[in-house]
Parts: structure tokens; sequence; C-alpha cells
């Protein structure tokens, strides 16, 4: 086995004491109408809570309750390792038990089913693994079981080179009733798109297909260390995805230099031909579909302008929306939340919009309404080094109704933290009766500022804005 770049080393985790404040609270009947899975009626209603020491990027109803995904905070290292755990939440958002991963394994994304039943992965880099990369499916069982399996990639023609991991947030799973659907980013940078069904009470895998295949991914560190803000060093690792109700799953991710030509030799393509490279504009993404047995249908190259950061992609109905921000000049404050619309049928852009609110702007997250409109979350008023990558420290929790073309229509206004630290919204799902859920952090830090922060979960009835 043989390694591109610098051996690399597992970093030692530090507990972080927690615990929750609600601040106050009112109940009512609501749904989960955003997603496109089932999900159980939970009561609550007009509920802000504070979790302390802790952001919270994710939450899903569950029973009469919900399931977080939180992350402590952590400085740039060689290796990006985040440290999230799951949290089971009361209907007011009060913690009742959490899970943790074993010592030197990262959690990564989780997902709620119809059942009540949880899908889970987690993920370790270990050199005597024949694939460097350890990966691990969990099922939380209603009766307080769990189910753990280990899963494996693809072989690939040269199954001996691996690069270098760089970060180990490389996996997204989305649920489809019973079934999980996930996007894996493996050693050698090849992804793999999965459809498992849970049965026998063990995930079997329904269908397996290369996403994209084996290539150099560029990445970026901080000079002199610090907290990566807006995941600006290992972004073109993530994968993105999304199913549509029909059950085809969309699979987004970074395209670059590297991986153009790679994805057009392996599927016997030409993405590169609407590529810039004399601009150095290589595209923003590779989209890729496929139906619900595994035929992949098409892959796109969306978005142009190297100066594009995706961020985050989500499906609703056929409708598939990009998000993240563009950068539009040197001043400090030159950056705007941004968004591309594709036709899921397709692929083709439906429209782009890009929202210049108050100096910096970006967008985390995005949720369509049944009316057309739709929720975007993210943060506003930071500024950055034009010529680096240090954020401000000073940002706001930003959330915006926009309109079919993705322009703003309302501001909703969300709690904050200290005006002196950065505050952020990071995820939005509706709910039924005209209320919205909200979550993110508090009290962040900027690129070099101590590295801390608190998460908020808050429900927010936007129908009387």
């Amino acid at each position: 086995m043989t390694f591109q770049n610098q051996p690399f080393s597992i970093f030692i985790r530090v507990l972080l004491y927690m615990k929750t404040l609600v601040i106050s609270f009112l109940f009512l009947s609501i749904v989960s109408s955003c997603d496109e899975s089932q999900h159980t009626i939970v009561s609550i209603m007009e509920t802000t809570a504070i979790v302390m020491g802790k952001a919270v990027i994710k939450i899903m109803p569950r029973n009469s309750g919900w399931i977080s995904l939180e992350e402590t905070l952590q400085p740039q290292y060689l290796i990006t390792q985040p440290r999230r755990e799951l949290s089971w939440r009361r209907e007011d958002f009060t913690e009742t038990s959490t899970y943790q991963p074993p010592d030197g394994w990262s959690l990564i994304d989780a997902v709620t089913h119809a059942s009540a039943e949880i899908s889970a992965v987690i993920i370790k880099a270990d050199a005597k693994q024949n694939y460097l990369l350890e990966i691990k499916m969990l099922r939380f069982k209603v009766n307080g079981s769990i189910v753990e399996q280990q899963i494996f990639p693809i072989t690939l023609p040269d199954p001996h080179i691996f690069y270098f991991p760089v970060s180990l947030d490389r996996i997204k799973l989305v649920a489809y009733g019973e079934d999980v659907y996930s996007a894996i980013r493996w050693g050698q940078n090849e992804i793999v798109a999965c459809r498992f069904k849970f049965l026998n009470n063990q995930f079997q895998a329904n269908w397996q297909q290369i996403v994209e295949p084996p290539s150099f991914i560029e990445t970026a560190g901080i000079i002199g260390g610090g907290f990566d803000n807006f995941h600006q060093g290992n972004r073109f690792l993530f994968t993105h995805a999304g199913v549509d109700s029909q059950g085809n799953f969309y699979v987004a991710v970074g395209s670059g230099e590297d991986l153009l030509p790679a994805h057009d030799k392996w599927f016997n393509e030409h993405l590169f031909s609407d590529a810039d490279p004399g601009s150095f504009d290589f595209g923003v993404a590779i989209l890729t579909k496929f139906s619900s047995s595994g035929e992949r249908q098409y892959a796109k190259l969306c978005g142009k302008s190297r100066s594009k950061q995706f961020l985050n992609l989500k499906v609703f109905n056929q409708s598939i929306f990009l998000v993240g921000r563009i950068k539009i000049g040197t001043d400090p404050g030159s950056w705007d939340a941004w968004i591309l619309n594709v036709d899921g049928s397709n692929g083709s852009v439906v429209y782009e919009s890009s929202l210049n609110i108050k100096d910096g702007d970006m967008f985390w997250d995005m949720c369509v309404l049944p009316d057309g409109t739709a929720l975007a979350v993210g943060t506003t008023n930071y500024t950055q080094n034009p010529f680096g990558l240090s954020v401000s420290d000073e940002r706001k929790a930003a959330a915006f109704v926009l309109n079919a073309q993705g322009k703003i229509v309302k501001e909703i206004i969300l709690p904050q933290g200290p005006s002196q630290r950065g505050n952020e919204a990071i995820f939005v799902t509706a709910l039924q009766n005209g209320f919205a859920l909200f979550s993110g952090m508090q009290n962040a830090p900027g690129t070099h500022a101590d590295v801390y922060a608190n998460g908020f979960i808050t429900v927010k009835n936007i129908s009387k804005l």
C-alpha cells in the first residue's frame, strides 16, 4: 500500500461538558412536511432552546420528540475529524440521552425513518485497513438496541494507491422510507452511491454505483492555524445528496481541474468541454442522477465561475437546489449568498440567484414550501480577508423567505448570541400549520478566535410574518 502526500495521525478527543437550557415553550401538534420521508407527529411550538458547547447542525422529528446531530467545534487539524454526537430530545427539546462514537471514530451523518428507527454512519482512518478508511453503518432500533455493520467500496483497477484523507467529513445519508441512500468518498477519492435496505437485522445493498472515479482533490490550510469558517479548506471533499418523491437519487460534488478529465475518461463523457480552463473555471459542481433501481440517468456540470463556493444540496420533488456563496469583489464584505436551481428531470438550470444582504453573506441550507416560496438560512454581516481564508468573528444568524425566483421577500428574526462573536443558522425544515424549525450555532469563532460555540434550536410561526 502506498500513500500520496504525508502520513497522518489521529488526534486525541477532548470531552466538553454540555447542558441544555430551555428558554420558553408552548405546545401544538405539527408534522414535518418539507422532507420526502414521513415522520411521526410531535407536539412543539414557539420554542427556543440553547445547547451549551455544541452546534446543532441537524434536527429531525422522531416519535413524540426529536433527534439532533450536534458538533463540538475544533481548530483545523492535519485531518478533519468531526466531533459529532446524536441527542435524543423530548418535544420541548430537553435532552434525554446521547450517542457518541467509540474512541478514534467520527460520527458523520444520521437520518430518521417512519418506523422511528435511525440510520447513522461512522468512520475512522486506519492505515491497516485495505481501503485506508473503515466505515460502519449503524441502525438504532426502537427497542434501544444498535446494529453495527462494516461496509466496503467497489473494487477499483488499482486498489493499493490512496490519497491523504485530509477530512473524514465525506459521507451523506438520505432516508427513503425504511431504506437509506448513501454517497461516500472512499480512500482514492472515488465516490460511491448505494441504496441500502434494512432486512433481517442487517444492511443489504440493493445497488451500488460509482459516482466519481479516483482523482486528486485540492484542499487548503489556514496559515498559522485556526477555525475553518465555511469549510473553505475541505469543502471539495464533501459529498452532497438528496432523493425525490419517486426515489431518484441525486449526488453532487465540487468540480475541479483534476476531477473533470478523470470523470470524462471514466464515463466516456465530455463535461470538460463546458469548462473554461483558460480562466481556471472548472464549474461549480458535477450533479449525477440515479433512478430508484440504480440506473445512471445523467451527469451535468452545474454552474460557472471559480468564485462560487458550493456548500449544500437540497431536493424537493424534482427541483434541485445548490446553495453556498459567491465572491463578487475584492472588498472584505464582497461575498453574496448564492443559489442555483436545477430541473431534476434533465439537469438544466432553472435559475441562478446571488443575494447581497449586508457585507458578507452565505447560505447553509434551504427548504421549499408548498406555495413555491422557500426558506433559506445562513449568516450575514461578516468580512473576510480578500486574499485569504480569514473570516471575522462577528456574524449574524440569518433566515429569509424567498420567492420562486430565489429573491428575498422578508427576513425571519432568529435568536442571536453575543454580537462580537459568530452566529449562524445551519439547518431549516418546514413544519405543518405554518411553522418552521431552525437550528445552528451562537457565540462561535472567527478564523483566529477561541474555538467554542453554543447551539440553538428554535421554532417560528412563519405564517404570521
